[in-house]
């Protein structure tokens, strides 16, 4: 099965390479096309493997979800104007994945960690930079990034990929924020967006492992 997958993340490869080869000017319908096909067809990769798998789970709808709303909030953050409902999407996609990922166990040191860690990173590398609007704006995006990076590394046992995919979610955030709001961040198109497709691709990965994850519960 995971021979098989790799075969079928060959067009997601391929659009990463396109999304990074091209760097199309911003704003504009081409680079929003080019830049939110990657995650499209790992939403398309997530339905296509559940049906023909006949495992279209409540994990496997959520995670396409999340999927989708990560496409609305990649193409609007193309538009500056669009800023904030880039960061609803986001939130909305974070809200999705949580569900995904489930809230049980608790885990209360993972919670404290992984919440503490989004939002000392924040504090100290984002927030001295924000004023008005996006600074609150900004601060109640991490709420649910923090609670899918608990959630996701709530269970490093049954879900390696997502607990590593979740974190890379969250250094592509913190590159995202230091180079929009901040300073220049060299090779900063690079770090977001690596970070951040292969982040989806390791969540899109996770689905294609749920049969096993059932067997052993």
């Amino acid at each position: 099965m995971t021979g098989n997958l790799l075969i079928k993340l060959l067009p997601f490869l391929i659009s990463c390479i396109v999304y990074f080869a091209l760097k199309l000017p911003e704003p504009s319908a081409l680079a929003a096309l080019v830049k939110c096909f990657p995650t499209l067809y790992l939403a398309f990769l997530v339905a296509i493997q559940s049906h023909s798998a006949g495992a279209w789970t409540p994990y496997s709808r959520r995670v396409f979800q999340g999927l989708l709303l990560s496409a609305v909030g990649d193409a609007c953050l193309v538009w500056p104007q669009l800023f904030l409902p880039g960061l609803a999407a986001f939130a909305a996609c974070h809200i999705s994945y949580i569900l995904a990922f489930g809230l049980t166990p608790f885990r209360p040191l993972v919670f404290v960690v992984a919440v503490g860690a989004v939002f000392v990173a924040y504090i100290y590398l984002v927030m001295p930079c924000l004023n008005g609007i996006s600074l609150w704006a900004e601060t109640a995006s991490k709420v649910p990034l923090s609670m899918m990076a608990w959630r996701a590394l709530s269970h490093p046992g049954r879900q390696l990929s997502t607990s590593f995919g979740s974190l890379l979610f969250f250094a592509s955030d913190l590159f995202y924020g230091i180079e929009t709001f901040c300073s220049f961040l060299p090779h900063s198109r690079f770090l977001i967006m690596s970070t951040y497709y292969t982040a989806q691709a390791l969540f899109t990965f996770s689905v294609a492992s749920q049969k096993a994850f059932r067997k052993e519960s």
